[in-house]
């Protein structure tokens, strides 16, 4: 699971995107009257928070899983984002918003030249009404967060179970599992090698030895295109609770048992210091669709995810904007802990 990007070389367009990001940093560049623009970069976009909205640019990267180099590519993946994000977040995904030039060369936002790059729009919301914030703070609405899982529940019970044969899922579990293995251990991230191993050896022994377990998950219909990325800080609280940022770039990384995701993102709230919100949106889930999910199955999809997620921490330290920020090796290594503790308690 190594991830190379490489920057476009720009072809299909005459500007590049630092002059794009700088265009869309300025507040006078939009239609409507705009004090601020704050900015939020990552691997794959930029983020605009103008107002009461927001505008993300998707960068000309290329990874293993997806390559943005070209604006064609880029504007198929801004039409999925706004189509699957409808699901969850329906009011918040506004549509697509063109950035064109002039004749004289100069560029516009949403103006009538040849069209330079699409941007999707949406509607801002306040992190303090993300889940991850009233973590953190201690101030969950509970009315708000059984609307937000049963959101989620509904969604699982509405989406199509994907057609896939009992061998290939476990096939593709095992395959994940190696893949995660090979890049933990290499020594740019200098992470615990010996417990890496032990984790590995331990996924695939169970994969082993509870195939029947992950042949009902499939013959139960549970894999779907799930959300794919279901962190708290992607569950907002807001009078009408929403989950934003579905995963779009990638329909095999959507793939998921609706116990893996659930799984992922209970790990992901004890990361933050909560052990009972995962408890709580699991008990949602079965009261809605009377799937008992085993609870060994739910510590070996943990710590599959907190392995993925020690991986997707520890990369930063070979690529250039994050070698010094020892932030990230830290939190990589946070994961393997983690992931021990959900260990020391699944026996196989």
């Amino acid at each position: 699971m190594t991830t190379k990007n490489t920057v476009e070389a720009v072809t299909d367009n005459r500007f590049s995107i630092e002059e794009k990001v700088a265009f869309l940093k300025q507040p006078e560049v939009y239609p409507f009257h705009a004090q601020k623009v704050n900015t939020k970069e990552t691997h794959m976009s930029w983020i605009f928070f103008v107002g009461n909205f927001v505008y993300k640019l998707k960068k000309p990267v290329r990874y293993n899983y997806l390559d943005h180099r070209t604006l064609a590519s880029r504007l198929k993946d801004c039409r999925r984002e706004i189509r699957l994000n409808k699901k969850l977040a329906e009011d918040i995904y506004i549509g697509l918003t063109p950035l064109t030039s002039t004749e004289e060369g100069k560029l516009e936002l949403s103006g009538n030249g040849k069209i330079e790059e699409w941007l999707v729009k949406m509607n801002y919301i306040s992190q303090e009404t993300m889940l991850d914030h009233a973590i953190r703070h201690n101030c969950i609405n509970e009315e708000r967060l059984k609307q937000a899982a049963l959101l989620l529940s509904n969604f699982y019970k509405e989406e199509p179970s994907v057609r896939m044969g009992e061998e290939e899922y476990k096939k593709k579990l095992r395959k994940e599992v190696i893949e995660n293995y090979k890049a933990l251990i290499q020594p740019d991230y200098k992470l615990p090698e010996q417990v890496i191993k032990k984790l590995t050896n331990k996924l695939l022994c169970f994969l082993e030895k509870h195939s029947l377990l992950f042949n009902e998950r499939v013959s139960q219909k549970k894999i779907i295109e799930a959300h794919g990325d279901l962190r708290p800080e992607h569950v907002c609280l807001t009078p009408k609770p929403v989950i934003i940022d579905r995963l779009e770039f990638s329909r095999a990384l959507r793939i998921l048992d609706t116990a893996e995701e659930l799984s992922y993102f209970a790990m992901e709230c004890e990361m933050l210091g909560n052990v009972v919100l995962g408890e709580f949106f699991f008990n949602t889930y079965s009261e809605q669709t009377s799937d008992n999910i085993n609870p060994s199955l739910v510590l070996f999809y943990k710590i599959k995810r907190a392995c993925l997620r020690a991986y997707l921490g520890a990369r930063h330290v070979t690529e250039s904007n994050y070698k010094r920020d020892n932030g990230w090796l830290t939190k990589a290594n946070r994961y393997v802990a983690l992931a021990e503790q959900y260990d020391k308690i699944l026996t196989t």
